[in-house]
């Protein structure tokens, strides 16, 4: 089954065409402002005088015309690490794990840095955060990224997140497991789809790396798993898999209020539209 056939299996004629449609528009610019090396109001002056219109979409976090693109990325404001570019959708993900200053935190599959980056913002400098990146190309990607964006004190490590299963077992208060997809969201010119097999495979080293994420993570705990693609094998069957599992967990039902949320007894997906990727998110407490 083709992609595009898949799609309309699964949503209705309405949601199919507008989700379809997404994928060859462009999207609106998003974007959250760097609090760790900058002050608000100074990255909001500098964004006026720039010319470029803004609107806050979500907590410290903006949306600007796509138009506006070209101007955001050759300015010094982001050259200096004072704002991080980033789809809303991705920006979710931190926002529902809401860590705490006093939070012990780990982000398994860190690079580029987008989402620990929102992380280290939300639990202020010097904070417990460390980061994984099992490659060790995209391993120092991140460590270039947190060091412009002023993270220099998180912890960074290059290895497999599965291993916190064997090394870091009822350690952390929070975890973020952005996990590795076959990126659906990113649909359009010039995309590769992936065979039946690939996303197979995929989907069973989720399954690993959020049974590891669930060792690692203390009683009471919580773990946000999230995807960029619509698989329910790689989304609703995941967490499923989980549920299944010797974990003791509970799936906390989320929203932001958005029109293109789909709420289920497994998660919360993000349709796309003129603004968002296509995105899935669970919010999961290990009860003990």
């Amino acid at each position: 089954m083709s992609f595009k056939d898949y799609l309309e299996s699964t949503l209705t004629k309405s949601d199919f065409n507008r989700v379809w449609d997404s994928f060859f528009k462009p999207k609106s610019v998003g974007f959250y402002l760097n609090l760790l090396k900058f002050n608000k109001d100074e990255i909001i002056l500098g964004l006026n005088n720039l010319g470029v219109e803004i609107t806050e979409f979500l907590p410290n976090f903006y949306i600007c015309d796509a138009k506006f693109k070209d101007t955001l990325t050759h300015s010094e404001i982001f050259n200096k690490g004072a704002i991080y570019i980033q789809n809303p959708s991705s920006y979710l993900a931190a926002l529902a794990l809401n860590p705490n200053r006093d939070d012990m935190v780990l982000d398994m599959c860190a690079s580029p840095g987008g989402k620990s980056i929102a992380l280290a913002n939300m639990m202020g400098q010097g904070a417990n955060l460390a980061v994984m990146e099992s490659d060790t190309k995209r391993f120092y990607t991140l460590k270039s990224n947190l060091n412009k964006y002023g993270c220099e004190w998180v912890r960074t490590y290059n290895k497999d997140a599965r291993s916190i299963s064997r090394t870091c077992q009822n350690k952390f208060d929070k975890i973020l497991l952005d996990a590795p997809c076959s990126s659906y969201s990113h649909f359009g010119d010039g995309f590769v789809e992936k065979s039946a097999k690939e996303i197979k495979l995929i989907a069973r080293l989720q399954k690993q790396l959020l049974n590891s994420a669930l060792s690692a993570l203390k009683p009471g705990g919580v773990v946000v798993y999230s995807t960029c693609t619509f698989f329910e094998c790689e989304n609703e069957e995941v967490v499923q898999n989980a549920l299944n599992s010797k974990f003791d967990i509970t799936i906390d039902k989320i929203s932001f209020g958005l029109k293109s949320e789909i709420i289920s007894e497994f998660g919360l997906k993000i349709l796309p539209d003129c603004n968002m990727d296509a995105f899935f998110l669970a919010k999961i407490i290990k009860n003990s």
